[in-house]
Order: C-alpha cells, then structure tokens, then sequence
C-alpha cells in the first residue's frame, strides 16, 4: 500500500475530519427535525399511548376501509389480463413512499379498479423488522392508476372529522408501535401483523380543527426537512468524492 509522506497524510485527514464533520452536523439536523415533530405531536395530542387528554377511541375499522391487496405471481388461465404500476414493500418506508423503482404486475381488468389506490389511503406494510412493524405514509396519487400487492395494507379514512395524514401520524407513533409489537406475530425476527389485527388498532379522535393545525406544521417542517435532506446528500457526495480522490493521490 502506498505511503505519502506523513505531512501529507496529515492535510488529507484534516480535509476528510472536515467534510465528515459537515456530514454529520446534516444529519443531526434531520435528526432535530424528526424530534421537533414528536416533540409537537405529545404537545397537541398528548402521550398518544395512555391518551391522557381523553380523546375519543374507536377501532381502525370503524373509522376507515382496511383493505388487502393483490398477490402476486397467479396463473390467469389464458384469460384476459392488463399490466399496472403497483406499489411494493420496498416502496413503502415509515413516513415517505419511495418511487426510485416501480415495478408492474399483471391483473384482471377489473382489478385495476378494485385495487386502485386513491389520494389520502394509508400505505402499511404488513410485516418486516419489529421496529418497522406497520410503517406506511399516506400515498399523494403520485402514479395513476397504481394498485399495491398483498404484502401492503390501504387504509382508506371514511368518517368525517379525521384526516389522513393526521391517523398516519398516530399510525406511527408510539401508540401504534406498542399496539403492533403487542398484536403482531413474531418469528426470527421478523414481525407480521393481518387484516384483523390492524382494523382492531385503536385510533383516537381528537377535534379536526387541533388535527389541522398540527398537519400544518408538519407540512412546513417537511419542507424544512427536505431541504437538510438534499444537504445531506450533498454532503455525503462530497464526502465520498474527496475520499476517492485522496487514495487515488488527486487530492
């Protein structure tokens, strides 16, 4: 392995000590964002988990649609079928729907309908590790038409009074994390939950008017958090580039 000279070995670590500490200041700020968040949610709504406010409860299902999706590699039997975009596992991470890759599957024709997602469900998956246990995000018909396979859940709000984005965040919150973790079976690690268990998650009612006021502060820390997110990646960009160029004596 080639050696430079040790004053410069020490310039290189001194550039690359800087662009790591540029890299990981990025990330702590993603990190303040993600616990502002949290932080104004126990604000607002209390701690979701014992309710202390005393918000009004109903089982998932009473307030929403739960529905399965369709499963993959089916024999049709010669009959007709069309290809649609559909929504993955690997598209659905905790809080944001990862469309980097989006693969196609064959249906009936009237599957298209049946399974077709529609702005505001809830995309979640039905199992992986614990502490991902019934990630989702609330799908924006970023593609249409667009169905998801069985190994995701929809959830589709129809009571009046509670708002998508806000059962998302209460989804993902600690009380969601507990319920699964408690309800979900659990294998070599990995954790599944079905239908059933997911329509009995107990969903609290808080007044619209406080759901409201929290989604718009959640919409411009996302903005905020988008932007230290392309930071981030510039940083991590730079990082990897002076690297590279430093053992290949270029920097």
């Amino acid at each position: 392995m080639p050696l430079p000279p040790r004053k410069e070995q020490e310039r290189i670590a001194a550039i690359l000590d800087k662009a790591e500490t540029i890299r990981r200041r990025r990330q702590q700020a993603l990190q303040l964002v993600d616990e502002f968040l949290r932080s104004v949610f126990l604000e607002m709504f209390g701690d979701p988990v014992t309710n202390p406010k005393g918000w009004e409860e109903r089982e998932l299902c009473q307030v929403s649609e739960v529905r399965s999706g369709v499963a993959k590699g089916r024999n049709f039997n010669g009959r007709q079928t069309v290809t649609v975009p559909y929504m993955r596992v690997a598209n659905v991470q905790d809080g944001h729907i990862d469309l980097t890759h989006i693969k196609e599957i064959e249906v009936f024709p009237e599957e298209v309908e049946k399974y077709r997602l529609q702005r505001g469900d809830i995309l979640l998956t039905e199992g992986g590790d614990p502490d991902k246990l019934g990630r989702g995000a609330v799908w924006e018909d970023q593609v249409s038409p667009c169905i998801h396979q069985n190994h995701i859940f929809s959830v589709r709000v129809n009571r009046s009074g509670l708002l998508p984005e806000f059962l998302s965040a209460l989804i993902a919150s600690k009380r969601g994390k507990a319920y699964f973790l408690k309800a979900g079976k659990q294998t070599t690690g990995i954790a599944t939950i079905n239908k059933t268990q997911l329509s009995q998650f107990p969903v609290l009612l808080p007044p619209e008017e406080i759901q409201g006021r929290y989604l718009r502060i959640l919409a411009k820390t996302r903005e905020a958090s988008g932007k230290q997110l392309a930071l981030a990646d510039q940083a991590q960009h730079l990082f990897d580039s002076l690297a590279q160029r430093a053992f290949q004596g270029e920097l």
